[in-house]
């Protein structure tokens, strides 16, 4: 019956059997046939026919306004699965360990696979200049030179503190209040750049403690001070001896976007986290 119904929405879009057979290369003998068929099948008249053309029947334009925006979605996945042999694809620790994994079957169908990680986003643009990758997600770039983008989503940073902290005792922190503690911050990269000029405005002259990404939350269960991480991260990990909150008026936050050598990759990938795209929870506290 799909393959009917299909005839049936190009039928209806052209208005005109003898302009669906050529669209759909076949007869106009075989279409009629098959829309004989399918009125049988489904019980009801679906055109009115005349010496003036091709007229729906109001039970079959309702039909064909409810069905064609889905068969258009299946004619572009089965497009977008056809378009590319493989997509390789450009990713970081944390987006492939909290971000990607939920796609993942998704991504294997496509044929998109991660070929390259770097610990900072930006850092993947160079391998889309050089056709080392065909794909990422890159944080904070709404643009860039000629490469087409998308927006994806916003991730804001929770303050993770030591268990024993007075910070501890509160529901939500301030950035004020974070700045009472250690700062621990990445060595380098967009979040370490937003770090100093926050401590800058703040005029900030306490302890700052430089370390890679993946140690931070590390350093602050052993009371080190305090640390900012996505809430991608925060909602999927446990870790003895941090809690995390909510920062009220966060000035850290990212946004997501992903890039593409070209625009049929774009739509290609796009399209793959388009739906069933989980929704961040609204920000609360993650005691560990």
């Amino acid at each position: 019956m799909l393959q009917k119904l299909n005839a049936f929405i190009e039928v209806a879009r052209q208005r005109s059997f003898t302009k669906a057979a050529k669209g759909l290369y076949i007869s106009q003998p075989a279409l009629s046939k098959q829309m004989k068929g399918l009125e049988e099948e489904l019980g009801f008249t679906l055109f009115d026919r005349s010496s003036y053309g091709v007229k729906l029947t109001k039970k079959g334009e309702g039909l064909y306004r409810e069905l064609s925006p889905m068969f258009e979605r299946i004619h572009q996945t089965v497009e977008r699965y056809q378009a590319f042999e493989e997509i390789r694809f450009g990713s970081t620790p944390y987006l492939t360990s909290y971000f990607l994994h939920e796609y993942y079957e998704r991504l294997q169908h496509a044929n998109v696979h991660v070929t390259a990680i770097e610990d900072d986003s930006q850092d993947l643009i160079p391998l889309l200049e050089a056709d080392e990758i065909d794909a990422a997600i890159i944080q904070d770039l709404a643009s860039y030179k000629n490469f087409p983008s998308v927006y994806l989503f916003t991730d804001e940073f929770f303050a993770a503190v030591p268990i024993d902290s007075p910070l501890a005792l509160k529901q939500k922190v301030t950035i004020e209040d974070c700045l009472t503690q250690p700062q621990i911050i990445p060595s380098k990269g967009a979040l370490s750049e937003k770090i100093r000029r926050v401590m800058k405005e703040h005029n900030f002259d306490g302890q700052v403690i430089e370390t890679q990404y993946h140690a931070m939350a590390g350093l602050v269960s052993l009371g080190a001070g305090v640390a900012y991480l996505p809430r991608m991260m925060v909602q999927q990990i446990a870790y003895r001896g941090v809690l995390f909150l909510p920062i009220r008026t966060t000035p850290f936050k990212r946004e997501m976007y992903v890039y593409a050598r070209t625009e049929g990759i774009l739509e290609a990938v796009k399209g793959l986290f388009a739906e069933g795209r989980k929704v961040l929870p609204e920000a609360e506290d993650y005691f560990l």
